[in-house]
């Protein structure tokens, strides 16, 4: 069975913003005739608001796939086996965008999501395999990739850098 999961936006917050802000301005020069300027411009923002990353896991040859998805039309990446990775782990991610004002007044924002990753040597998280917004989703996908892969599962202790095998 073949696998694809979107992971994420490369370019996120303010260079979105300034994708879209590149977007405008490629149009208005080609409405006013310069499109010559516009051309770069154009391509510019399409990679800025199309560029995305994900991974494919396909489970009958044990090999996943991470990769970018360049303007939204060229997957590139390697196949990997996953004869190197121990096991699975759950990681809670936070992602936080602060700005100032001009009267240096903090506005911040977060988002949190789970994320299942492949486990390396080390024990540490070596890259993702599914993105989720609800704790209880990502143990799901978590434990269905872990009968998929036959792979087990790591727990990461909150107070420290190393992991463990969860038993039921």
């Amino acid at each position: 069975m073949i696998i694809d999961n979107k992971i994420q936006r490369t370019f996120t917050g303010p260079l979105t913003i300034l994708g879209i802000t590149f977007m405008f301005l490629a149009l208005t020069f080609v409405f006013t005739g310069i499109w010559y300027i516009a051309i770069p411009i154009f391509v510019l923002a399409l990679f800025f608001l199309f560029t995305w990353s994900g991974v494919i896991i396909d489970t009958e040859n044990r090999r996943v796939k991470p990769y970018y998805m360049v303007f939204g039309l060229f997957k590139r990446g390697q196949w990997i086996s996953l004869g190197k990775y121990p096991g699975l782990t759950l990681v809670p991610m936070q992602k936080v965008y602060k700005m100032y004002s001009q009267s240096n007044r903090k506005s911040k924002s977060a988002t949190n999501d789970f994320r299942v990753y492949l486990i390396d040597s080390h024990k540490r998280p070596a890259f993702p395999l599914k993105k989720c917004k609800i704790e209880d989703d990502a143990k799901n996908c978590m434990d269905e990739y872990s009968i998929w892969l036959k792979l087990p599962v790591y727990s990461v202790r909150k107070n420290s850098q190393d992991a463990k095998i969860i038993t039921n």
